[in-house]
């Protein structure tokens, strides 16, 4: 300093990051799902401005969307898990007409397979996890906001225990034993909610610092990082917050407000594509 005084930014901290403009989808959509990382992300379903359920898999890789197989099942409001643009997973979703789907298809970097469904059909379903290992939690059986919590193994669905707070419209990261989730629609009212998973049970944990609703999640292998990203509260925000393992913190705001936003990456190097369809209450 000027006056001679050492100074010391110490390590630990919240990250301090910003966002920045990259390519943009082929596909115009909203309530879409995401999986990978930011140079290697894959983004795929979702809802146009008409409302249509959307087939399209596009693949990113860091500067450009290139169009690949789609999924067989046309939806939004849909769980996703997946670490590798070559290796994920679609779950549960809004396939029109009032209808819900526990349809489940697996990626393998070409093309989609389906596989053994959800015990219970939902839309609007948080996922978190691998291809291989993931879980499912939350989401709506209409007509209302549920916590129920299905675990993954790469062959079939478990149910294990519920969410302390059922609800839906909400995202998680993290691995398929030890994870998070947060946000979402309790059928009421937008939650703060944030909770953790163990591999056996939810913990109640620090609250968002903006109670909200369709938004996506970025994050890494387990419950100490994670990144909240935009959303929907009495209208759509820009609002993104880091998850430390214990609380959150308010970072640099994305340039558009949107909500229904699809996600890929971690709490240090995410992307967001899409959304800014109208958001379901």
């Amino acid at each position: 300093s000027g006056s001679g005084q050492f100074r010391v930014i110490n390590e630990g901290g919240a990250p301090i990051g910003t966002w920045a403009s990259g390519g943009a989808l082929n596909t115009a959509r909203g309530e879409l799902a995401g999986a990978g990382t930011q140079t290697a992300a894959l983004m795929f379903a979702g809802a146009d401005t008409s409302s249509n359920k959307e087939t399209e898999t596009e693949s990113y890789d860091g500067s450009a969307y290139t169009e690949v197989a789609d999924i067989n099942t046309g939806r939004n409001l849909l769980g996703s898990s997946g670490t590798t643009n070559t290796a994920s997973l679609a779950f549960g979703g809004d396939v029109g007409g009032g209808s819900t789907t526990a349809n489940t298809e697996l990626w393998n970097g070409s093309s989609w397979t389906e596989v053994n469904n959800l015990n219970s059909s939902r839309e609007a379903v948080a996922g978190f996890g691998s291809s291989t290992a993931a879980l499912a939690s939350g989401g709506k059986p209409p007509p209302s906001a549920t916590g129920a919590t299905e675990q993954w193994d790469g062959t079939s669905w478990t149910e294990v225990n519920d969410l302390n707070t059922a609800r839906r419209i909400m995202d998680g990261a993290g691995s398929y034993t030890d994870g998070l989730v947060f946000g979402g629609w309790t059928g009421s009212t937008q939650a703060a909610n944030t909770e953790t998973w163990d591999g056996t049970s939810w913990t109640e944990v620090n609250d968002l610092n903006t109670a909200r609703y369709n938004f996506q999640a970025a994050g890494g292998t387990d419950s100490t990082t994670a990144l909240c990203i935009g959303g929907y509260t009495s209208t759509r925000v820009a609002n993104t917050e880091s998850w430390n393992g214990s609380s959150w913190t308010e970072q640099n705001d994305l340039a558009t407000a949107r909500s229904g936003v699809g996600a890929g990456g971690s709490m240090t190097a995410a992307v967001a594509s899409g959304g800014s369809v109208p958001p379901l209450t």
